[in-house]
């Protein structure tokens, strides 16, 4: 029995156990937090977060939220929903908490982890036929360093990660700083002008957000989350019909997104706000498409949210200078700015393969490189729904490690990835974010890649349902299992890929 090693209990970590227990592997899951959920484990998670989209889209295929959670669920419901479905599926004995891996090197013919049980500070190796790495994009709290930063924690200011703000005492009476426009940043400024003495804003420029329901009536899911949404997009890989739309149809791409940004400045009355993007809605959708907090716009509005364009010079005591010559005295600063991502763990040679020196990952289908053998990664497709591309991703992994997988050469794929290296730095530079593991717009195109190299059909209903529908986890769990065109591929290696 072949021994699996997972690091990260997270979304991804979990859909790819559970993929891999079902065929009767042995698997062990390596978590550093105390209980799984990533990035909504409680320790991890700011007061108030909740998900970006609906319950009925962020969900597993075979596992649907409860329907007695709102439709945009709080960040404890997730977690209680990720717990329950590790119950269900029995893969929480097979996590074990409070371990950090330290380093991962390959010595043919398996992995070597060494890792350390942080209970008790003791190390020890573990040993892996196969590892799927799931610690994902919001792997480190990204905190931006600025000249007396020193000085202003001396002399009493508080500087947090928005990750940190677990209690809204942090905010109530104080005066608050907050720095981004991210989903995370504008969630806490408007909690705090609720809550805090002062609110203020910081950000160096104003980006789209949409509402939950467009026209105060359409759920965003509608116009966001549907096969025919995703053709207005100028895609890496296009289909027939989508080539046409993006020369013929030029015009028709053109007034669907102009009206769409009319409609967001109306209904966010975004000239009074002084926050209208300098920059096209189409260009933005990614990952980090932020949907707007209820009551942020009408906050900034009536200057409960003290909104400021610009950008932290230095800090001086309590003093934070900012760049347009103003000065602000917050008690509390929090960064919204994300979250790095990296593979402190892997050893140099491969990292040095996956990770190009201008950042970006470079991996096969965002899960694997071919000349990394027994290694992949899941979560590093991320999505506006990851526990779907998620599980897809973690089921074409285990296919791949059985070899029923008929890949393109080690040459091709090599094309591929440079392609696609290229597309996010020329075509497409949002696509770069997250160090390029966002697949978001493309949610269709990257799911329909997956299922096709499985061998599995990519649509569930009829035209033109299957178009105008927004996305539906559940279809997956039956195209998932249509494995009578998988069962023709034969179980042979693809010439130069490394496997065992």
């Amino acid at each position: 029995m072949k021994h699996v090693g997972i690091i990260g209990a997270g979304i991804s970590g979990l859909a790819t156990a559970k993929a891999f227990i079902e065929r009767g592997y042995r698997v062990t899951v390596l978590e550093k937090g105390a209980d799984l959920g990533g990035v909504w484990e409680k320790s991890r998670s700011y007061v108030g977060v909740a998900t970006q989209t609906t319950r009925d889209e962020y969900a597993f295929s075979d596992f649907p939220m409860p329907k007695d959670y709102p439709l945009w669920p709080s960040g404890v419901q997730v977690q209680t929903y990720l717990n329950r479905y590790a119950i269900a599926f029995n893969v929480r004995p097979y996590i074990w908490f409070n371990v950090q891996v330290n380093n991962l090197q390959y010595k043919q013919p398996a992995w070597e982890a060494e890792i350390t049980d942080l209970t008790n500070n003791t190390r020890q190796t573990l040993v892996f036929d196969f590892v799927a790495v799931c610690t994902g994009t919001f792997h480190k709290p990204y905190m931006p360093d600025f000249p007396g930063s020193d000085s202003f924690i001396r002399a009493g200011g508080q500087i947090l990660h928005s990750s940190q703000v677990k209690d809204m005492s942090l905010l109530a009476g104080k005066q608050v700083a907050v720095v981004g426009f991210a989903k995370s940043a504008t969630d806490i400024a408007t909690l705090a002008a609720d809550l805090s003495k002062s609110a203020t804003l910081l950000y160096r420029k104003a980006q789209w957000k949409v509402p939950r329901y467009f026209g105060n009536k359409v759920n965003m899911r509608y116009l966001l989350f549907s096969r025919l949404s995703e053709a207005f997009f100028n895609a890496p890989h296009k289909s027939g019909f989508q080539k046409i739309l993006h020369s013929a149809g030029k015009p028709l791409v053109w007034a669907q997104w102009r009206g769409l940004e009319a409609l967001l400045k109306m209904q966010f009355k975004l000239k009074d706000c002084g926050m209208v993007p300098e920059h096209r809605i189409e260009d933005q959708i990614s990952c980090s498409l932020g949907v707007a907090p209820e009551g942020f716009y009408e906050k900034v509005r009536s200057g409960r949210i003290q909104a400021k364009k610009t950008e932290i010079l230095r800090m001086e005591g309590r003093q934070v200078i900012l760049n347009n010559g103003e000065t602000i005295t917050p008690d509390v600063l929090i960064f919204g700015t994300g979250f790095t991502q990296e593979l402190p763990f892997l050893e140099e040679g491969y990292r040095k393969l996956i990770v190009s020196s201008h950042g970006p990952y470079r991996l096969f289908r965002n899960i694997i490189h071919p000349l990394v053998p027994q290694l992949g990664f899941v979560g590093f497709n991320s999505s506006l729904f990851t526990t779907l591309t998620s599980e897809v991703a973690a089921n074409w992994l285990v296919r791949y490690m059985e070899n029923r997988l008929p890949l393109p050469s080690v040459k091709a794929s090599n094309e591929e990835m440079e392609y696609m290296h290229q597309w996010r730095r020329h075509g497409r530079p949002i696509a770069a974010e997250f160090s390029g593991t966002c697949i978001a717009p493309f949610n269709y195109m990257h799911l329909d890649r997956l299922m096709k190299d499985m061998g599995l059909p990519t649509k569930c209903t009829r035209w033109p349902h299957e178009y105008l529908k927004p996305i539906n986890p559940a279809d997956y769990h039956q195209l998932l299992r249509r494995s009578k065109k998988e069962a023709t591929v034969k179980p042979v290696p693809t010439p130069g890929y490394q496997f065992f």
